[in-house]
């Protein structure tokens, strides 16, 4: 009779090694999964593309472009145009886009003229991919 106290503390402990072995795989799995790198991207990738009539060869563009997040207010300017191309990296959101400068094109008589530009869009939504290409046409101030 005295075993079976001893034989009902055994199981009893071995019931209780089993729970807590339970208890502390699912905290190790709880812990690595929620101190994963999140993957989710809140950057875009856009693109400006200045781009005229067919009729214009646009050669290069030297302006600045105002990119203004609308929920944040935050103004983002860059004037580093590749040709008549801007690569810029935001974050996703609605945006208004201004980009105000001189652009150097060859129009169909193959005269090559330099003239003052603005281009402007009040809204556009960066949200849904990684990649953007906005395509902004100038108009011409003179």
């Amino acid at each position: 009779t005295q075993c079976a106290p001893l034989f009902w503390l055994r199981n009893q402990c071995k019931v209780m090694r089993y729970f807590l072995q339970i208890i502390f795989l699912a905290l190790v799995g709880t812990t690595l999964t929620s101190c994963h790198n999140s993957t989710d991207d809140y950057m875009a990738s856009v693109t400006i593309v200045i781009n005229g009539d067919d009729s214009l060869q646009i050669d290069r563009i030297q302006a600045i472009a105002s990119i203004r997040n609308l929920n944040t207010k935050q103004v983002i300017t860059s004037a580093d145009f590749n040709g008549n191309t801007l690569k810029q990296q935001l974050l996703r959101g609605a945006y208004q886009v201004s980009v105000d400068g001189s652009i150097r094109y060859t129009n169909q008589n193959k005269q090559t003229r330099i003239r003052s530009f603005r281009s402007q869009t009040d809204f556009i939504s960066f949200g849904n991919s990684e990649n953007y290409t906005l395509v902004m046409k100038p108009i011409f101030l003179d």
